[in-house]
């Protein structure tokens, strides 16, 4: 399978031979997680603890290098930056990551913690027209409102200038976009199908449009990242999956034409009181999809980790900062 379709037909994306995941930024640090065939976790210092030189750095963002390789050839796609550009550039320099060598960025969203690094990254990328793919409401300006009145505006968005004189050329689209010789698809817009998975509580995510506030409770600038892995099926990564992580992995069958999933990677958003309902439910459909691999990340939450592990424990995963994987 050497080409990809749109249109009304399916997509159909090229064969990878392998995918190599590494996580630059992430929520949580863990170095007592040992390495496995599939995981390879930081090399610890005995006497400190640390990663010889310095220790990783986490907070509350989402960034992974995505290696594909086909054909004897590697292409490299960062996915998000993260909040902040301490974390992202001082782990990829602890890891010995050059981000010359990406090829392509790909913005799940457009809020602060998905985003917010990118213009230093682009300059420590260095490449001129950097291919940057974003779905055109990744550009609007976030505001959350709370129920005592309070407003909370997000401290930084994308500046479409700014960008530009980075390096970037951005690809704003709100449909499927292949990546990496076609072995990689950025999903684009992504429907919404299930029945529980309903975006951010009522009246409180909005967006500025021309200047109004414009309630936005579906987010729907959310998509995804995905890749064929031979002979095993889909690597599907999400951001935060605003649109749901069921959605986000039915529709990338849906435009892969694909319907086995190897590993489901990324951000669920089923963290706090307000997501707790939809867990049992989420679960449930992520056993019926059956995943080789499942590495919630991000805003996934504590208590989905646990239900996700105890349902699925050949599957999950546990990701910390600085950890490769290799699929």
């Amino acid at each position: 399978m050497n080409s990809l379709q749109l249109g009304n037909t399916r997509t159909l994306i090229a064969a990878a031979d392998s995918v190599q995941l590494i996580t630059l930024a992430d929520n949580y640090v863990n170095g007592f997680l040992a390495s496995t065939q599939i995981a390879r976790r930081p090399r610890l210092d005995a006497v400190t603890g640390e990663v010889p030189g310095r220790p990783m750095l986490a907070e509350f963002g989402w960034s992974v290098l995505v290696r594909i390789s086909a054909g004897g050839r590697v292409h490299s796609i960062l996915f998000d930056t993260s909040l902040g550009k301490e974390a992202l550039l001082r782990n990829a320099s602890t890891l010995k990551v050059d981000l010359k060598e990406v090829e392509a960025l790909v913005v799940s969203h457009g809020h602060p913690d998905h985003t917010a690094a990118t213009p230093e990254t682009l300059s420590a990328i260095g490449r001129d027209e950097l291919p940057l793919i974003l779905h055109p409401g990744a550009l609007r300006k976030t505001v959350l409102m709370f129920p005592n009145g309070e407003r909370s505006y997000a401290p930084y968005f994308l500046d479409e200038k700014e960008l530009h004189d980075r390096g970037a050329r951005l690809e704003k689209s709100k449909a499927p976009t292949p990546l990496a010789s076609e072995t990689a698809l950025v999903t684009g817009e992504i429907p919404r199908h299930t029945d529980f998975e309903k975006g951010m509580p009522p009246n409180m995510h909005f967006r500025i449009i021309e200047g109004s506030l414009v309630h936005d409770p579906l987010i729907a600038d959310d998509q995804g990242l995905v890749i064929n892995l031979r002979d095993k099926g889909l690597v599907v990564i999400s951001g935060c999956a605003h649109a749901g992580i069921i959605n986000t992995v039915r529709y990338a069958q849906e435009v892969s034409g694909i319907d086995k999933v190897h590993a489901v990677v990324g951000g669920f958003h089923l963290s706090g009181d307000f997501f707790a309902p939809i867990i049992d439910k989420t679960v449930t459909e992520i056993k019926s999809i059956s995943p080789k691999i499942v590495l919630p990340s991000h805003c996934s939450g504590i208590r989905a980790l646990i239900k996700i592990a105890n349902a699925l424990p050949d599957a999950f995963v546990e990701n910390s900062v600085g950890t490769t994987f290799q699929f």
